[in-house]
C-alpha cells in the first residue's frame, strides 16, 4: 500500500480505506474497538503466566535450557534429566559493513542453498544504482518496452561478499516466494505484468530467472506462499484477492487449481491489515493461516476451516501493520516423533489504523504526531494445545516492520523496523536500531535480552538472513518511491551488514564444535551420521550436550520470513561419530535443503547445507 493518488488511480480499491471515524487521533487508543474484530472474546490472552510446558518445577530463570527431556547417552541408552546450562560470555554481539554499495535494494530476500541470497526490487519505478556491464548493455523493461540498463535483481554470494547480477523481466514489487524441494526459487505475483506470473531460479551454476505472466489464477500483490508435504506450494491472498491456489513446483506450466476463501475477506478492514498473512504448514498436514487479529487452521484440498482460535487483542499485525511471526523449534524426541509442539509467535504490529492518518498527510517531512506508537507485546500459541490460547509476553522495545529470525541455537533474533508508525512509502518513523533476543526456555518475563544495536536505520522493504557462518545478514531500506540518497529523512539504503550474535564471540571457540566433511543427503526417519570435531574435546561431553538443528531458509519481506522452521534433533554419540535420526514426514519437515548445525550448550558449530527427502 503506497497511498499516494497515483497509486490509487491504478490500482481501484487501493485507496479504499476512507475516512475512518476517530482514526486521526494521536494514538492508538483513540480509536474505539482498535483490536479489531472479534477482538473482546479473545479471553484472558496471556493469563496463562507459568513456565513453558515440561519445565521442571523450580527451574532457573535465565537461559539455561533446563527443558526435561529423554536423550540417548554414549551407550546408546536413554539419559533422562534436564539439560545442563548453557556457555555464556559477556559479549552482546557487534555490526560490521561487507558491502558498502550493492546497487540493488533488497526489497525481497530469498536464502538459496550454500549461503547464496537472491533478492529483487520493483521494475517499474525507475533506476536503481547499479548499471548492467558493458556499457550500452541495455535490455529492454518487460513493463514499459523500453532500454532498461539498470539492474534489478542479484544473486548475493554471503561468504566471498561478491555479487552476481540477475535478468527479471516481470514487476516483482511486493510478490512473494519460496523454495521448492528441489532448491529451486519459485517467485510469484507482483504487480503490473508481474501480478499472475510465475519466476524460477535454479540453485547453483550461472542460472538465470526462467518466467512467465499470466499463469497464475489470480493477481497475487502482497500474498504468501509455502511448501505443502505434497511438495505442492500453496500461495495465500493478496490484495483483493479472497482466495489461494496450489501450484505445483519447478514449471511454468500447469491448470489453475484456486480456492474461494471468504476468511480472506472477512479480515479486510478499512486499511486491510491482512497482507502477507503468516501461513505455516501444521504438523497434521493443514494449514495455518493469522490474518489482521484472527487465525485459523484450515485443509488446503477442501478450504474447510478445521479449528477457529482466539483472536489476538491489541491490534493488527499484518501489513500494513506489518508484525513479525514464526514457529518456535520443533524439538523431536526419537522414540515419540510424531508427538510434537508447535508453537506460534506473533509479535509487534500497530494499530488497526495506524497507517490511516500517516499516509493521509501528502506534506513531508510529515509532522510527528502522525507516527503512532508500534505494538510491543509478543504473543505465544501452543497450537497442539486441547484448548490453544495466547501467552502474552512482552518485548524491550516496540516494533512495526520488523524481522524475526530463527538463529542455529533455537532462539529468536528480532530486527530492523521502526518504533513508531506503519508500512509503507514514508509512514515509519523513529528507527529501530537494537536487536532483541528472545529465548524461549526462558521464564516468561525473562526471555528478551537487548543487543548491541546498529547505526544504519532499516526501515521499510528492509531484510535479513542467517547465514552457514551463524551471522545474520542485513540489507535493503528503502521508504521512498524511487532510489533517493538525499534531502528525506530516511535514504534509500545499499550498505549490507553482518550482525555477529554472542554466541560466536571468540571467548566460547573453545566449546565450538565442527562438522568435518558434508551431509549430502537425508531421509525422511531414518538416521543419518556424521563426524565432529572440537579444538579440544571436553572430556565429560555426553549425547544430552548435544543437538543438530535443522533450518529451512526462508523467503523474507515486509517482516515475515515465509517457510522459516527448525527442527532440533536428539544424538547418539559413538566416539567422535555423531548419529540423529532425520525427521518423521514431510509435514513436520517439508522435502528440501536445510541448513544444519550441531549445538554444544549452545554454542553452534558453522553450518553445513544437506537435503532432505522421501527416497534413501
Amino acid at each position: 500500500m503506497k497511498g499516494t493518488k497515483e497509486e490509487a488511480a491504478k490500482d481501484p480499491g487501493a485507496a479504499a480505506a476512507g475516512a475512518v471515524p476517530g482514526a486521526a487521533g494521536p494514538g492508538a487508543g483513540a480509536v474505539p474497538g482498535a483490536a479489531g474484530p472479534g477482538a473482546a472474546g479473545a479471553g484472558a490472552a496471556g493469563a496463562a503466566a507459568g513456565e513453558p510446558a515440561g519445565a521442571p518445577a523450580g527451574a532457573a530463570e535465565g537461559p539455561t535450557d533446563a527443558l526435561a527431556v529423554e536423550v540417548a547417552g554414549p551407550d546408546g541408552q536413554p539419559i533422562t534429566g534436564p539439560d545442563k546450562p548453557r556457555f555464556e560470555c559477556e559479549s552482546l554481539g557487534k555490526w560490521r559493513i561487507t558491502t558498502p554499495n550493492v546497487g540493488v535494494s533488497a526489497m525481497q530476500l530469498q536464502t538459496m542453498p550454500f549461503d547464496k541470497l537472491v533478492w529483487f526490487d520493483t521494475t517499474f519505478l525507475g533506476p536503481s544504482a547499479l548499471q548492467w556491464t558493458p556499457p550500452g548493455n541495455c535490455p529492454p523493461n518487460f513493463e514499459t518496452n523500453q532500454p532498461d540498463c539498470f539492474v534489478h535483481s542479484l544473486e548475493y554470494d554471503a561468504i566471498k561478499d561478491t555479487t552476481r547480477p540477475l535478468h527479471i523481466k516481470s514487476d516483482p514489487w511486493c510478490s512473494t516466494g519460496s523454495l521448492s524441494g528441489s532448491g529451486t526459487l519459485v517467485g510469484s505475483g507482483g504487480y503490473y505484468k508481474g501480478r499472475a506470473a510465475v519466476r524460477l531460479l535454479k540453485p547453483g551454476g550461472d542460472c538465470d530467472f526462467t518466467e512467465k505472466s499470466e499463469v497464475l489464477g489470480s493477481e497475487r500483490w502482497y500474498a504468501s506462499q509455502h511448501i505443502l508435504d505434497d511438495d505442492n506450494l500453496i500461495i495465500v491472498g493478496g490484495r483483493k484477492s479472497f482466495n489461494y491456489e496450489i501450484i505445483p513446483p519447478d514449471t511454468l506450466e500447469f491448470p489453475i487449481k484456486k480456492f474461494d476463501f471468504p476468511f480472506l475477506q472477512q479480515t479486510t478492514d478499512p486499511v486491510e491489515n491482512n497482507l502477507y498473512p503468516f501461513l505455516y504448514l501444521t504438523p497434521e498436514g493443514n494449514c495455518f493461516l493469522f490474518a489482521n487479529n484472527r487465525s485459523i487452521v484450515f485443509d488446503y484440498k477442501t478450504a474447510k476451516i478445521i479449528k477457529e482460535l482466539p483472536p489476538l487483542p491489541g491490534g493488527s499485525r499484518n501489513y500494513p501493520a506489518s508484525g513479525m511471526s514464526a514457529v518456535l523449534p520443533i524439538r523431536i524426541n526419537p522414540k515419540t516423533p510424531e508427538q510434537i509442539s508447535f508453537d506460534i509467535m506473533v509479535c509487534g504490529g500497530a494499530s488497526p489504523y495506524a497507517f490511516w492518518p500517516v499516509d493521509s498527510v501528502t506534506i513531508r517531512p510529515k509532522p510527528k504526531n502522525v507516527y503512532w506508537p508500534a505494538l510491543e507485546d509478543c504473543n505465544k500459541l501452543r497450537l497442539m494445545d486441547p484448548n490453544p490460547h495466547w501467552e502474552k509476553d512482552m518485548m524491550l522495545s516496540p516494533r512495526v516492520m520488523g524481522d524475526m529470525l530463527i538463529l542455529p541455537t533455537g532462539d529468536l533474533l528480532i530486527l530492523n523496523g521502526a518504533k513508531k508508525g506503519a508500512a509503507g512509502w514514508w509512514n515509519g518513523d523513529e528507527p529501530n536500531l537494537t536487536p532483541e533476543i528472545y529465548n524461549p526456555r526462558a521464564k516468561l518475563g525473562g526471555r528478551f535480552k537487548q543487543l548491541t544495536p546498529t547505526t544504519i536505520p532499516r526501515m521499510y522493504h528492509s531484510s535479513s538472513a542467517v547465514l552457514s557462518t551463524g551471522e545474520i545478514f542485513v540489507a535493503g531500506s528503502n521508504e521512498n518511491d524511487r532510489y533517493v540518497f538525499e534531502g528525506v529523512p530516511f535514504p534509500t539504503d545499499l550498505r549490507v551488514e553482518k550482525f555477529t550474535p554472542p554466541y560466536l564471540d571468540a571467548s566460547l571457540d573453545k566449546y565450538r564444535p565442527k562438522i568435518v566433511g558434508e551431509i549430502k543427503k537425508m531421509t525422511h526417519n531414518q538416521p543419518f551420521t556424521f563426524t565432529m570435531a572440537f579444538d579440544a574435546k571436553p572430556a565429560d561431553l555426553e549425547a544430552s550436550d548435544l543437538k543438530v538443528t535443522m533450518l529451512y531458509p526462508p523467503f523474507t519481506t515486509h517482516g515475515y520470513s515465509q517457510q522459516q522452521r527448525m527442527l532440533v534433533l536428539e544424538v547418539q554419540l559413538a566416539g567422535d561419530s555423531v548419529t540423529a535420526v532425520a525427521p518423521p514426514n514431510k509435514k513436520i519437515a517439508p522435502t528440501g535443503y536445510y541448513l544444519l548445525f550441531l549445538v554444544y550448550r549452545g554454542v553452534p558449530s558453522t553450518g553445513v547445507w544437506s537435503r532432505l527427502s522421501m527416497e534413501p
